[in-house]
């Protein structure tokens, strides 16, 4: 298999599952937490990780979320996944919680719902393939020297 044949698996394979993927980011940008405070949230990602077979470890750094996918050919390259997924306090923000104000107005539920995504596609094509990556989720990047991230909590 070429690398743009398992590209384009892992691609078919996101594809297959775009309407989950959407409502899983729909359903998180209707239900902001925000810093510290995204245990709802938290369960969802662990829950999406443990139903795509992968073993979560939650609780890190409170809400943080973490899964490691590796494949079966024996060791090769690693890479990382973050996302980020608390909200903002927005005030006046038309889909701001009513009593936190939090708001998901910086996209932070887009890019879980991309790294579930993504989680989908590499689980697909975990059989035969090398080291996959490591997969995380808020605030378990502080445990994590080498994952760059956007907005901190």
């Amino acid at each position: 298999m070429t690398k743009n044949d398992l590209k384009q698996q892992v691609y078919t394979a996101i594809d297959n599952r775009a309407d989950e993927i959407v409502g899983l980011g729909e359903q998180i940008r209707r239900h902001p937490e925000l810093g510290f405070k995204e245990f709802k949230t938290a369960k969802l990602v662990e829950e999406t990780f443990g139903k795509l077979g992968l073993s979560p470890k939650g609780g890190l750094a409170l809400t943080g979320v973490r899964a490691d996918l590796r494949g079966q050919a024996g060791d090769g390259p690693t890479f990382a996944m973050l996302g980020e997924l608390d909200a903002l306090v927005v005030t006046g923000h038309p889909e701001a919680d009513a009593t936190t104000g939090a708001a998901h107005a910086c996209g932070h539920n887009a890019q879980i719902a991309a790294l579930l995504g993504a989680a989908m596609g590499l689980e697909y094509r975990k059989e035969g393939s090398a080291d996959m990556p490591e997969m995380s989720h808020g605030d378990a990047r502080r445990n994590k020297s080498a994952i760059g991230s956007c907005h901190g909590a």
